[in-house]
């Protein structure tokens, strides 16, 4: 009974053992293939023709003031409000348009 029992393992094993080599060959990963490298243009740029502006402004800013002095800065350029610098005031609405 001994060799029976063996043999009856031996074929499951087997059996088992081709089972799973054909689900691991038939579930096996490919390998990465990266993708082409696309060429970079090392050509030397133009620098486009542009005159030089030498303002205190950004462009198309129009002319609207400059910005109030700090907190504790001398009179009329406090920034709450004063005689200076463009402060809104304290608290107040902003003023929409010149």
């Amino acid at each position: 009974m001994k060799n029976q029992n063996d043999l009856i393992v031996s074929i499951v094993a087997g059996v088992f053992a081709v089972g799973f080599a054909i689900a691991f060959y038939l579930t096996k990963r490919e390998p990465f293939v990266p993708p082409a490298v696309t060429k970079v243009n090392n050509a030397k740029l133009a620098l486009p023709a542009a005159d030089i502006s030498y303002s205190n402004s950004l462009a198309g800013a129009g002319g609207a003031g400059g910005a109030g002095g700090g907190i504790g800065g001398p009179p009329g350029m406090s920034g709450f409000g004063g005689m200076g610098g463009g402060g809104r005031g304290r608290g107040g609405p902003a003023r929409m348009g010149g």
